[in-house]
């Protein structure tokens, strides 16, 4: 069979839609090879799946995954000494190229041998009957199985199904909060708890795609007892923690001020990152990883010593105004100097920096904010701010907007009009049109149960 020269890209697409292959996969030493979540596409330097989990022999692995046409690209592309690798648990090759004494074994940090599977090997029908499918009949990004049928269906109907899951959605985030809570459970109801679990999830929220979960992971790391009441402090051991302050080559007395701190208390403290870990590729300045640690650690001290969470809840206690006050109380935290006039260590800029934007806030608003009250009121026992947040999430208009929520908008000819409305089209991409529950969803429901339409279609996503 001749062999194609297909690219990476197109591997990952057949990586990424199993129909093309065995849901039985062996590695090259004869393991039985899980795929429990294909993670997510990294558009980015690195891996090119992020955050997946598969099961090895019975053993479950969390990490990356990297695509290449034969084993002998792990040595060309020089992964072995790059640290954005060292999260691998998989390398996919389509081609089985080499000689076995001529394979390249894939190792990452502290020689972690990678396990690897031959794609090609598994496939259902040929490469070639592939190629011609996807070339010559390709997909578009997105369709819901239900379009354009769903516009028969009656707009109030759509539209009371959507408020039924935006309620769906906002029991489904406080559940993260509740989760959380409970490896707390012999301190939940103090005060510090419910400060570090705010923090995480707004940490969470800051580093947006490419680096929340760098983010979550540091923020879960700290330990908020033992910070003092100096920003300065709290920005080295954050910026410490993070990895930035190990052979930093730029001098200035700002950075000489952190390493001094940072050595002499990182016996209690521990980088729990490595700077490479961190992505600024493909990222505007105002969202590096580095301004928007100012911001977390300028955050943190507000939190932990003017009163940021009470503050907060008590917000939803006013009677008007609350967006507004929302936004000031996170505008108002106030960054370190130095941070005013940079992006990055070393690198003065002369206008001002964005260290966070209304649209940053605003997101914040939404996936963390509303249900991490909502549940603290509902843990308290407290009746009335259950009802303030409520009320806030049904009646705010729509203060951002995404891909999801636009495609979802025109193809089910409803406009959100509050950001409820726009959770509950979130909830029902998530959970019903990309799982293909059609038959679960009251608006499928309502159009596959016609004699027109005998099954819904897969959703296509390429």
């Amino acid at each position: 069979m001749k062999k194609l020269n297909i690219n990476e890209s197109f591997i990952s697409r057949i990586w990424e839609t199993p129909s093309y292959y065995e849901s039985v996969l062996l590695t090259t030493e004869s393991k039985v090879l899980e795929v429990l979540d294909y993670g997510e596409k990294n558009l980015d330097a690195g891996p090119d799946f992020k955050d997946a989990q598969i099961r090895i022999d019975g053993i479950l692995y969390s990490g990356d995954i990297e695509i290449h046409q034969t084993f002998k690209n792990w040595k060309e592309h020089n992964h072995k000494g790059d640290n954005k690798y060292n999260r691998v648990i998989l390398q996919v090759v389509f081609w089985d190229e080499e000689e076995d004494d001529k394979k390249i074994i894939p190792k990452v940090k502290k020689a972690r041998e990678i396990p690897t599977v031959i794609l090609s090997k598994f496939l259902k029908q040929s490469i070639h009957s592939i190629w011609k499918e996807i070339i010559n009949n390709p997909s578009q990004k997105f369709k819901l199985p239900c379009y354009p049928k769903n516009s028969e269906v009656d707009l109030n109907f759509k539209k009371r199904f959507i408020s039924h899951l935006s309620y769906k959605r906002l029991q489904y985030k406080t559940l993260r909060v509740k989760n959380r809570l409970e490896n707390f459970e012999e301190a939940r109801n103090k005060k510090s708890t419910w400060e570090k679990i705010l923090f995480e999830f707004i940490c969470e929220a800051l580093g947006y795609s490419k680096n929340k979960s760098q983010f979550l992971r540091l923020a879960k790391s700290l330990e908020h007892s033992e910070l003092p009441d100096d920003k300065i402090f709290i920005d080295a051991m954050l910026y410490g923690s993070a990895g930035f302050l190990y052979d930093l080559r730029y001098k200035d007395e700002y950075i000489s001020l952190l390493k001094v701190i940072w050595n002499k208390e990182n016996k209690n403290y521990i980088s729990v990152l490595d700077k490479s870990e961190w992505n600024f590729f493909r990222l505007r300045p105002s969202n590096f990883p580095t301004i928007r640690l100012a911001y977390a650690s300028a955050l943190l001290h507000a939190i932990l010593y003017k009163n940021f969470l009470k503050e907060l809840i008590t917000v939803f206690n006013e009677e008007e105004k609350i967006y507004q006050k929302i936004i000031d109380l996170f505008l108002n935290v106030e960054i370190s100097d130095y941070w005013k006039n940079h992006y990055n260590f070393g690198k003065e800029t002369k206008s001002k920096t964005k260290y966070i934007g209304k649209e940053r806030i605003n997101d914040i608003i939404t996936n963390v904010i509303i249900p991490f009250v909502y549940f603290y009121a509902l843990e308290f026992d407290i009746f009335e701010t259950q009802g303030k947040v409520l009320n806030f999430y049904d009646n705010l208009k729509c203060i951002s907007s995404n891909e999801i929520t636009r495609v979802m908008s025109e193809q089910l000819e409803f406009k959100p009009k509050t950001i409820a409305d726009e959770q509950g089209l979130i909830h029902l991409h998530n959970f019903y049109c990309m799982k293909s529950k059609c038959y679960d969803c009251e608006i499928g429901e309502k159009i596959f149960e016609s004699d027109k339409v005998s099954e819904p279609m897969r959703i296509i996503i390429y």
